[in-house]
């Protein structure tokens, strides 16, 4: 028969039962119970089930962040950890891939909570939000107060430069004594010499003075956050360019409050599968949006993030 896939003298048809041949996400779709009573019948009195009987997820953020959280010329929060934000919606409220893209559709669900990056642990252990999409950085001493999601970015330093720039690398700029600036803080120096060690280091007291003195030919390039860089590269074609290394590495990553497992497992499975499952489009976009940058499909077969 057509559909029989022979294996030692017996059928695939056989081992499996009918309608083997179904897709994953057509026996998900056939199988599973209606996505609210099971998160109910699962969460019991927990996080979920606040949140689906409230209609909305309560969301702690910041405004003030490019390309992370910002507002755009008519007020809307963007950026990247709004896009999270919407991913997440989508998967709690069961919209499609077109609906999250609509942007509209998914902010039906949220309920942004705006505020300091010092009020974002207070406010999760208070149940003033439910999560926070802010980036937030991984250390073990917050992880003692907060239940850290998956990794969602990883940020570190990196070298922007104009895009005529005769330097490309960080080999490029070591032993020519560059010159370069960095945003002030008792660690810059120190910083910017683990990548380039006989640099000139010049502290400016915004990152936008650091960015005008390239611009100026003040300096030949300046320490910035990857993702700074890769935005200011997004916003600017043909201005900028960033050396294709990077350094001082550290984990941005999703917080919610400590107790609620089941919780903090779905939106572990949300983010995972933004990144390298099915919902891998959103995530794409996202990418490509606030940081300029084209991210290949993950491979089928081996896991990637096992490799």
């Amino acid at each position: 028969m057509a559909n029989e896939l022979p294996t030692k003298g017996t059928t695939r048809r056989s081992i499996l039962g009918k309608g083997a041949f179904a897709t994953g996400a057509a026996l998900a779709v056939a199988g599973m119970p209606n996505y609210r009573a099971f998160a109910q019948d699962t969460a019991a009195e927990g996080r979920i089930k606040q949140i689906l009987d409230r209609g909305k997820v309560l969301i702690g953020t910041g405004s003030t962040n490019p390309p992370w959280h910002f507002e755009d010329e008519n007020g809307k929060l963007v950026g990247f950890d709004i896009e999270m934000s919407k991913i997440l919606a989508g998967g709690l409220f069961g919209l499609d891939q077109a609906q999250i893209l609509s942007d509209e559709e998914p902010r039906k669900y949220i309920e942004f909570v705006v505020h300091e990056a010092d009020a974002r642990i207070p406010d999760l252990l208070s149940d003033k939000v439910d999560i926070n999409f802010q980036f937030m950085t991984v250390t073990a001493n917050r992880g003692l107060q907060v239940g850290f999601t998956i990794p969602y970015y990883r940020e570190g330093v990196t070298l922007l430069l104009p895009a005529d720039s005769e330097y490309n690398s960080l080999a490029d700029l070591q032993g020519k004594g560059a010159n370069i600036a960095i945003l002030a803080n008792v660690t810059a120096e120190d910083m910017i010499h683990r990548g380039v060690p006989d640099a000139n280091v010049e502290q400016f007291d915004s990152v936008a003075a650091s960015v005008e003195a390239l611009d100026s030919g003040r300096v030949d390039a300046t320490g910035i956050d990857l993702s700074s860089g890769q935005w200011l590269i997004a916003q600017n074609p043909g201005v900028y360019k960033t050396t294709p290394e990077g350094w001082d590495a550290q984990t941005y990553a999703a917080s919610v409050k400590p107790g609620d497992q089941v919780w903090l497992n779905f939106v572990n499975v949300v983010l995972h599968e933004a990144m390298v499952g099915l919902d891998f489009p959103l995530y794409q976009q996202a990418f490509k949006t606030y940081f300029a940058t084209d991210l290949t499909p993950p491979p089928t077969g081996f896991p990637i993030e096992f490799k």
